[in-house]
Formats: structure tokens, sequence, C-alpha cells
């Protein structure tokens, strides 16, 4: 833990105020419940894990979750022949494609064949470019949650410095875009760093909000950050451990060493992860709502 003049933002209680609003609001739809169809290919561990954690977080807000699962060998054709029939589904509101996929499947062709409405990770190209033109509605769920994490703890944006290491269409992108909108949680002054970057640690250091999320755990500690700064940590990484799992989990900020030094800080884990969860479950009950209304 953090010294008592470092705050700690935990992912928890944002994530549970937004599954706790989307879960009363699924409660007085009349019909049927919005549903989401996860799409898993392979066997990867942490795919399976994360895909499991999704379906049981919607059966706990009342949306209907159901996961089909294709073998490794599975071709593109296939995996899109699927997507269209999902598409014209009308009992179907959310198409979800768990990443990665197998290295023979164009993942972008994947995830752009998905029906924008249905798009419950905000990856479509057209929600991608409604995003950066300022009206998107599906957001993707990383960034839509640091933005929540940053309302719930009234960390405003509004003429910040705000560095983000990672350059990703899931994180760096998409957050980036969100910065720079025209409200009290954007209207920031936003640099976008990635491993071609040079002089990185000159950069991150001017950031009055420094997010990370390259992969690089422990890696960030007071030579890359501004005293004072809020970090959020979105990098997670298995570190090999003497313990029963043989791992620990480490953000990309040496949290340790930024005791006492940054404003406030995100845990890894228990920081953003929990609030992508949640925002995926508000863009399904979003998607719900998209799809009434064609």
């Amino acid at each position: 833990m953090c010294a008592r003049n470092t705050r700690i933002l935990f992912g928890k209680p944002v994530a549970d105020a937004i599954l706790a609003s989307v879960k009363e609001e699924v409660s007085t739809l009349k019909g049927r419940p919005p549903s989401v169809v996860f799409l898993r290919v392979g066997s990867d561990g942490a795919s399976v894990s994360y895909v499991k954690q999704k379906a049981k977080c919607a059966s706990e807000v009342g949306i209907q979750g159901e996961t089909r699962v294709f073998d490794a060998e599975t071709t593109e054709e296939r995996l899109l022949a699927e997507i269209i029939r999902l598409n014209e589904e009308p009992n179907v509101d959310g198409i979800l494609v768990q990443l990665p996929l197998p290295n023979h499947i164009h993942t972008l062709n994947i995830l752009c064949a998905v029906n924008p409405r249905k798009d419950v990770d905000g990856f479509t190209d057209v929600n991608g470019g409604r995003l950066w033109q300022g009206d998107g509605s599906l957001i993707p769920c990383t960034p839509a949650g640091i933005i929540e994490l940053l309302k719930y703890y009234h960390i405003t944006t509004e003429g910040k410095q705000v560095v983000i290491v990672n350059r990703s269409s899931i994180v760096g992108k998409p957050l980036a875009a969100l910065l720079l909108r025209h409200s009290e949680f954007g209207n920031a002054t936003v640099t976008v760093c990635h491993s071609y970057t040079q002089n990185l640690s000159d950069i991150t250091r001017q950031a009055d909000i420094l997010v990370l999320a390259c992969g690089k755990p422990h890696h960030f500690g007071r030579d890359y950050v501004k005293e004072g700064a809020v970090v959020i940590d979105v990098g997670i990484s298995r570190v090999p451990a003497d313990n029963k799992r043989g791992y620990i989990i480490r953000g990309d900020a040496d949290a340790e060493t930024l005791e006492g030094y940054v404003s406030a800080i995100t845990p890894v884990p228990g920081g953003i992860g929990p609030l992508t969860v949640a925002m995926l479950m508000k863009n399904t009950l979003q998607s719900y709502y998209l799809c009434q209304s064609h």
C-alpha cells in the first residue's frame, strides 16, 4: 500500500456503482432482457478465464450471456459466417469476439464484420470513427472505464497534460479521443507515446496524469514520473514468483518507489481491471437500446 498522502484509486467501488445502475435499469425493461454472445476461438487459458468472468458478470446484472467456442483451427470464413448470422439475429444485442485470435485469422476483418450497433467492445471501424468525431456511443471498455474512474474520484482533466504510454486501438487511441473531447473529463492536452518514442522519461515527467499500458512490469519509477502526478496503471504482467501460482501480477508502475511521491495511483490488480468488465455490461445495455430502435 502507498503512504497516506498518496490516494489509492480502487476500481471496485466504481465498477460496483456502474453494475448496480445497469442491473437496476435492466430490471425495469419490459420483454426479454438484453443479450450478448461471446465468441472464443481456441483454449488460451487467459481467454477462457476472461470470457467466464464476463459471462458471470452478465448473469449477475440480468443480461443473458451465451458463450460459443470454436476450435483453434477454425477458419476466418467460418468465424465471419457466424458473425454475419448473429448480426441478423433479432434476439442478440451484443457480439464480443474475445482477443487474441489465432494468427491465421485477420483480427481487423473479424472485428469490423460486427454490426456497429452490436459492437459492445467498440472495436469496429465505424464506432472508432464516430468516437473521433465526438459522437460515439459504444466506446472501448478500458478507456471508458478510465474516464469513469476519473469522474468517481473527481480528478478533472481540463487543461491538464496527459501522457499515454500506449497507441493501441484498444486503449491508447480511444483514450486520447475521449480526453480531447469538449467536456469536464476531456479538454486535456494529450501526448501519446510508444515503442519508438525517444527520450520517453523527458515526456512522461511532464504529465499531470500519466497512463501506463505497455506491459513493462515495475518499469516506471520516480525517474519517469512528475511529483504529485496521477498515475493510471493499465499494465498487467505475470512476474515469476515462488508461490502456488508461480507468478504475481504487476503493473507498469513501480508502485513502491512512487509511494508518497505521486498524488494518486491505481493498484494492480484491483484498479482498472474491474472497470473494463463493468463498462462491457453498460455497453451491452446501450446495444440493446440501439437494436430496439432499428
